[in-house]
């Protein structure tokens, strides 16, 4: 049974990156951009996310080919495009990414380990992570729905994305 686990697990491992290859980065952004401004829609509102007005991040998942930028423009998220100048880049492996959001793993743990490596503005790098420490996920539905999702699914992924990950 173990060595059908392992199998399994090594295709999935060696073939997650293949969709993102396939899927255009633009169609990827526009759709990461759109599931983040249902999380972080009364953040929005309140202008919790301002310091991101004029400002564009770059989130890259190293190990599976992903990237997205995201900036704030009229009160919503909006992607970043190739010939963009980012302000922040923050990479990490999935794994990594994973256990930062589920919040198995502290971010700042994570930057000091050279998990997770932050280039470009540090001031903007303080204010994204002091945001999502502050960030109340229980009392937002859509926020809540998808991190009880991602907590009943962890140790999967865990074991999916994270073994030699460590």
């Amino acid at each position: 049974m173990n060595i059908i686990i392992m199998t399994i697990t090594h295709i999935l491992q060696r073939g997650l990156p293949l969709p993102f290859t396939l899927i255009p980065n633009a169609f990827s952004n526009q759709v990461i951009v759109a599931v983040f401004n249902q999380i972080f829609k009364e953040a929005i509102n309140a202008g919790d996310l301002d310091f991101l007005k004029n400002n564009c991040v770059l989130i890259e998942v190293s190990d599976i080919g992903l990237s997205f930028a995201l900036s704030l423009k009229n009160k919503s998220l909006v992607g970043g495009n190739d010939q963009q100048i980012y302000d922040l880049c923050i990479s990490a492996k999935l794994c990594h990414f994973l256990s930062m959001v589920a919040r198995k793993k502290d971010p700042d743990t994570l930057f000091f380990q050279r998990k997770i490596k932050m280039q470009g503005s540090t001031e903007l790098g303080l204010y994204v992570k002091n945001f999502l420490d502050g960030f109340d996920v229980e009392s937002h539905w859509f926020s809540c729905k998808t991190d009880q999702a991602l907590q009943k699914s962890y140790p999967i992924l865990e074991k999916l994305f994270c073994k030699n990950s460590k």
